[in-house]
């Protein structure tokens, strides 16, 4: 009788340590295995080579390559850019929107295709997405409005087409929001107005048409902005004379037609100016604008004529 009490006993406490309960530590918290489950389906997706030789193991998240966690093992960021020896392929799995910590995202200068998931815009802890310099189609998700923590957004050097979507103005804590190089049409949305705390924009390189917004004006933060080489018509708004931390404006490769407001000469720290190949934009000869443009060090375009 004894020795089959202590056969059980032996039993049990073998199929405890199968399953975790002991003999084999304390298990991971649920939180850190849906994070490594959503790490595992990125490997999967986007051709990760041998020198990513550490993931898919038990070893804690932040062992593995290009991953941060915080002190709960919960995945804060994840850098897999091509300057740190990358050179990925594939699509972005919709499983990364499952990273409820993530701070930072970045898989620029790589060769992934595809378009952006939807389901990026459930990361409410997200500031920096940068998906630049890959080989991405499609539209930009409107979702990616719901992330109100964003700082940065960077979806430049890519294939993206369709407008931009208005949503994009819910983003208060945006301050970089760059999406040039790319196939965006339809006009510039005036809900990007709303983004106070905007330095810089950058818009260049796309098919955009119609008017510049007047409401690009209330961006009193606003250090750079680039609308250089889209179809955007009609004249200057004179509101773009309230942006006075400006530093550059490029407007050059347009349709924009008549002389340039005489507001802009209250841009006191405009250092770059250029407006070259539009339809018809010139600045004008009066005194003050005479004087206005001597204190730009780059200027690029031509005089209205007499």
């Amino acid at each position: 009788m004894r020795f089959n009490k202590v056969l059980a006993t032996i039993v049990l406490l073998a199929g405890l340590a199968l399953t975790g309960l002991v003999g084999c530590g304390p298990a991971e918290p649920p939180g850190v295995a849906a994070d490594r489950a959503a790490l595992e389906a990125l490997y999967h997706a986007i051709g990760a080579g041998p020198e990513w030789f550490n993931w898919l193991s038990n070893k804690p998240l932040d062992e593995w390559y290009g991953v941060t966690t915080n002190s709960e093992g919960q995945v804060t960021e994840l850098d897999m850019s091509y300057f740190l020896g990358n050179n990925l392929t594939g699509p972005i799995p919709p499983e990364l929107g499952t990273l409820p910590n993530l701070k930072s995202l970045s898989l620029d200068s790589n060769e992934l295709t595809g378009s952006i998931p939807p389901e990026l815009g459930t990361l409410s802890n997200l500031e920096i997405l940068s998906l630049y310099d890959n080989e991405l189609t499609g539209t930009i998700p409107p979702e990616l409005g719901d992330l109100s923590s964003l700082k940065s957004l960077k979806l430049d050097g890519n294939e993206l087409t369709g407008s931009i979507p208005p949503e994009l103005g819910n983003l208060s804590s945006l301050e970089w929001l760059i999406l040039d190089d790319n196939q965006l049409t339809g006009p510039i949305p005036a809900e990007l107005g709303n983004l106070s705390s905007l330095e810089w924009l950058s818009l260049d390189d796309n098919q955009l048409t119609g008017p510049i917004p007047v409401e690009l004006g209330n961006l009193s933060n606003l250090r750079n902005l680039s609308l250089s080489f889209n179809q955007l018509m009609g004249p200057i708004p004179a509101e773009l004379g309230n942006l006075s931390n400006l530093r550059t404006l490029s407007l050059s490769g347009n349709r924009l037609t008549g002389p340039i407001p005489p507001e802009l000469g209250n841009l006191s720290n405009l250092s770059w100016l250029t407006y070259a190949g539009n339809a018809g934009l010139c600045m004008p000869r009066s005194r003050s604008m005479r004087v206005w443009r001597r204190g730009i060090s780059v200027v690029s375009g031509p005089t209205c004529p007499r």
